[in-house]
Parts: C-alpha cells; structure tokens; sequence
C-alpha cells in the first residue's frame, strides 16, 4: 500500500476525533445534545468506521457494496429517530464531504498524485452514493406523519444545491422548470413554526425548506400559475406571524443553484409585507439590487429617504402609487384616501425633493428610495 493510504490510516482516529469537533462547534443541534444521545448516535465510532472502510475500498478501486450502504442507511435512520433536523443533517454531511477531501489532501504529496486522483475519484462517486443511502435511511426514521414533509424538505434542499434527487424521491414527481420564493423575516421562527410550516406545503407536495431559522425557500413547478404560488406564500406569512420580504426566479433544474442566488438577493431588498402582494423578480427590484451593493449611490438615495420621511406619509403614498401603476383611482382606493389628497401629498413629494414622482426620473429615482425605506430599517436615519 503506497505512502499515501498509509498515512491516512495511521490518522484515522485523529481525523475521525477533529471531525466530531468540528460537527459539535458548527452545528447548532450538536451543541445542545444531551450525552446520552451523544453516545447513542456514535458519532466517532461512525466517523472512525467510515474512514477505514472508504481506505480499503479506494485502495482495492471497489465500490461501497449493498451491506455498506445498508450501515449508512441504518446510522441516517438512528439520527431521525434522535431528532435531528433536515438543516442539521444536510450541514453535517457538507462537513464530512469537505473534511474526508481536506485530509486526503493536507497529507498528499507530489509523487502521491497517482494515489490522490484514485482517492479523490472514489470519494467523489461513492460520495454521491453514501449521502443518498443515509437521506435514505433518515426518512424512514422520522415518525410516519412527518415522513412526507421530511422528504419535502429533502428534495428542496437537493433541488436547491443542483444534487441528484432520484435516489429519495420515489413517488414525488420533480418537474423540469421551478420557481424558487425565498421568504425572509425579521426574527427567527421557532422550531415549531418551521415545522408547521413545512407541513402545510405537504398537501400540495410543494419541495419547501428552511435554509435558516429567517429564511424560507419555496419550490413550485413552473407550470403552477403564480397565483397559486403567492397564495401559498400568503398563508406561510401568516402561520409565521412576521412581516415577509419575498423575491423570486425560476429557473431549470440543474441550475437552480444560480436561481437561488437571485432569488435570494431579491428577497434582501424587498420591502417586508405582512401579507405579500405579489412574488417580486429580478425584474422588478434589479434597481434596488444593484443599489444595495453600491454604497455611494445607496448614500445619495438616502438624501430622498430622509427628505420623504419628514412628509404626511409620503413614502406609503408613493409606494401604493408605484404598486398600482401611477394609477390615481386605484392608489387612493388602496391608501383609503380621496384622489386629491392623493394629488396633494404628490405635489408635496414634488416640493420637497424637487422630482416629479410621474417623470421618468421620478419613477427610477424615487420607486428605488421608497422600496430602500421599506426594506432597511432605519435606512432614512
């Protein structure tokens, strides 16, 4: 056995101990466990196993066999049935994958690069089939009432990260196109709203996860009419009793990692709504978007905010009127007011920062201010 491997052997339990360190710093559920389902769960004896065992397949250039992938199974069932977290077991298992390539690594020389290609092959292809063996045996380890949502949230996470999603997703149909919605709050939910959350998209077999205890992702097929979409929306916001800043994308599958990215963005520059009016795009809040990341001009615009805020509630007159499409009949209808008090606040809007709010420059340069009052709190201080 060349150097490499045995290196790697001699370290396995030193390897195995900084990996349950590094689980027990970094995952929130770790660090709160009891020990008694600390020693329950082995966790070093797992990390210790896994080890030597991936060594003498790599070495031998075989695959994990049928008995192995049973093992892993049964240890991502024992975590279930410990009361591990989705979130939690899908951070572990990004920590294991970065650690058992990290050591591969940190040891490997030059004239190991034979050896550290065949290491780093097999982890990658028996990785794949490890992680979907133990999401596996954790669904079957959640109680039958959860199992659905548990599997939910399973696919969310791995439609989310562009992974394979055929192995745990047996009668669950994925569709070719979604359209992501994250939901960003204020404060984080309780694990009890989290949870009833999630189950509350079971019925329509919605993927859907929490990506934190602040922030909600929402998969829909993109063939479900937004209505829909937004409608389910509405009734998370109001199970999670906060106000909502939503932003969405749709995109492929296969791709929707970049999807969540924009999707993401949107959400951190959407004014938050208690009931959200609609699923804001790319397209419809690119402004504020590139606002955010440019500190100079985000510093101009709050020169408008603070001018705006000192008004008789203008920043709400001009965002019911931007809603509502310059729409005088309808922006005073939504504001509960008479269309020429309307034209009155206009006016002032008019007076104090000297731009017309229905010019074109009004519409870019005020729209973007008032959409940075509502999202940033304090942003006209």
């Amino acid at each position: 056995m060349s150097a490499l491997f045995n290196a790697l052997r001699e370290r396995v339990e030193v390897n195995a101990r900084l990996a349950v360190e590094t689980y027990t710093n970094e995952v929130s559920e770790y660090q709160a466990m009891a020990p008694e389902v600390d020693d329950r769960i082995g966790m070093y004896d797992f990390a210790v196993l896994i080890r030597r065992r991936s060594l003498d397949l790599a070495a031998a250039e075989l695959p994990l066999d049928q008995k192995d992938l049973a093992g892993i199974a049964a240890v991502g069932r024992q975590r279930a049935e410990a009361g591990l977290s989705v979130p939690s077991q899908q951070q572990v298992l990004g920590l294991h994958t970065a650690m058992m390539v990290r050591e591969v690594h940190d040891l490997a020389r030059p004239e190991d690069v034979t050896d550290l290609l065949r290491l780093v092959g097999w982890l990658g292809a028996q990785g794949v089939r490890a992680r979907s063996a133990y999401l596996r045996g954790y669904t079957r380890g959640v109680g039958t009432a959860q199992v659905l949502s548990t599997r939910l949230e399973i696919l969310a996470r791995a439609l989310l990260a562009d992974e394979p999603v055929e192995p745990f997703v047996a009668d669950l149909r994925i569709a070719g196109q979604y359209r992501i919605s994250i939901v960003g709050i204020p404060s984080p939910a309780t694990p009890e709203t989290r949870s009833e959350v999630v189950a509350a998209f079971a019925a329509d077999r919605f993927p859907v996860t929490w990506l934190a205890p602040d922030e909600l992702a929402v998969l829909t097929p993109g063939n479900v009419p937004q209505a829909k979409t937004l409608h389910r929306v509405r009734h998370a916001a109001a199970l999670i009793g906060q106000p909502c800043a939503v932003g969405s994308a749709q995109g492929a599958v296969g791709r929707l990692a970049e999807t969540l990215s924009w999707a993401r963005e949107a959400s951190r520059v959407a004014p938050p709504q208690d009931r959200p009016e609609r699923l804001p795009e790319l397209a419809d809040l690119f402004v504020e978007m590139a606002v955010a990341h440019t500190p100079a001009i985000d510093g101009w615009l709050r020169g408008y905010a603070k001018a705006l805020v000192g008004g008789p509630d203008l920043v709400a007159t001009l965002g019911a009127y931007y809603a509502n499409d310059m729409n005088r009949t309808s922006a005073a209808a939504a504001l509960h007011i008479h269309p020429r008090t309307l034209d009155y606040r206009l006016r002032r809007v008019r007076e104090i920062t000297g731009v017309d709010p229905g010019s074109t420059v009004g519409v870019r340069l005020l729209s973007a201010t008032v959409a940075r009052t509502l999202a940033v709190p304090h942003y006209a201080d």
